[in-house]
């Protein structure tokens, strides 16, 4: 495993300050308040670094830009719920907020998804992104688009 750097840290500690799937802005935004000269090139290599490492995984939502997240361990459930027959090692849900653009981790997974499927067909995985407003947008008059990320 790479050594840890001040700007590994920075940018590894930017999911934890925000408690969200972040795009790599906004992570660099996190990260300059440990690391005020941190350039954005260098948070997409740290990114690919914690990606490759298994530190982070990449969520991709579509007609969106990238964002990242904590990936799971396999002996952690992080509070978040898995399903047995799901992918315990990296299993997650998402609320996009149509006001702000930004992204949520959903606290559970609503289970199996056979009994959606047509009669004799096998669900293999599922996606779940759930699109409305978050609470500092509905408290914000509820303007889609209105403001950019908080």
């Amino acid at each position: 495993m790479q050594r840890l750097t001040r700007q590994r840290n920075a940018v590894f500690s930017a999911f934890s300050d925000a408690g969200r799937v972040l795009t790599a802005p906004e992570i660099l935004a996190h990260a300059r308040e440990i690391v005020p000269e941190i350039s954005l090139s260098t948070v997409y290599r740290q990114v690919s670094a914690l990606l490759a490492d298994g530190e982070i995984a990449k969520v991709e939502l579509p007609g969106e830009p990238a964002r990242y997240e904590v990936a799971c361990k396999p002996d952690e459930a992080h509070g978040h719920s898995h399903h047995d027959g799901e992918e315990a090692d990296h299993h997650h849900h998402y609320f996009h907020c149509s006001g702000c653009g930004q992204v949520f981790l959903l606290h559970a997974c609503p289970g199996p998804m056979d009994d959606l499927a047509p009669q004799g067909f096998q669900v293999q995985s599922h996606e779940v992104t759930l699109h409305g407003l978050c609470a500092s947008c509905v408290g914000a008059g509820g303007k889609a688009g209105g403001h950019k990320a908080h």
